[in-house]
C-alpha cells in the first residue's frame, strides 16, 4: 500500500517536471521543434527556468542550436511562420524569401510575462532557435543580446 502511494507520487512529480518546459510555450508551434530536435545528434539544447537573472528578469530560457539544420529547417520555418503570425516583428532579415534571422515579441501571457522568439540561420548551415520569457522588455533584451560584456 505504501509502495503504491510512493510510486504514484513519484510518477506525478515526474509528469509535472516534464510538463513545465512545454507549459512555457503553451500554444506555440516552436515547442514541437525543441521537443523533436533537442536530442538529435549535433544539437545543443539548453533549458533554464526559474529566476534566471535578477538584472534582466528572465524566468524561462530555451535554446536549440543545430550544427546541420537542413533536415530540420522545413519544420523550423513552418513553426516559425505560424508563431510569428501573432507576434510583433522587432527585426527580421529575409534573403531569397527565407528568414535568415528574426526577433519577435509574442503577446504576453496572462500575468503580463513577455515572450520572445529569436531565430538565426548561420552561413555554414547551422540554425539557432531561442525562446525567452520574463518581465524583460524588448529594449533590454536587445541590449543584452548585443552587449559585448
Amino acid at each position: 500500500m505504501i509502495m503504491k502511494k510512493l510510486i504514484r507520487t513519484l510518477l506525478c512529480c515526474l509528469l509535472f517536471l516534464l510538463s513545465t518546459g512545454m507549459y512555457a510555450q503553451k500554444g506555440l508551434q516552436i515547442a514541437s521543434v525543441f521537443q523533436k530536435y533537442g536530442n538529435e545528434k549535433g544539437a545543443t539544447y539548453v533549458e533554464l527556468s526559474k529566476m534566471l537573472s535578477k538584472t534582466w528578469d528572465i524566468t524561462h530560457y530555451q535554446s536549440l542550436k543545430l550544427s546541420k539544420a537542413e533536415k530540420a529547417l522545413p519544420d523550423i520555418y513552418r513553426c516559425l511562420e505560424a508563431d510569428r503570425e501573432y507576434a510583433k516583428k522587432i527585426k527580421e532579415v529575409v534573403t531569397d524569401g527565407r528568414i535568415q534571422s528574426g526577433y519577435y515579441q509574442l503577446p504576453p501571457v496572462k500575468d503580463q510575462t513577455n515572450r520572445f522568439i529569436l531565430f538565426r540561420l548561420g552561413k555554414k548551415g547551422e540554425a539557432t532557435l531561442i525562446y525567452i520569457e520574463g518581465e524583460i522588455d524588448s529594449d533590454d533584451l536587445v541590449t543584452l543580446i548585443f552587449s559585448k560584456d
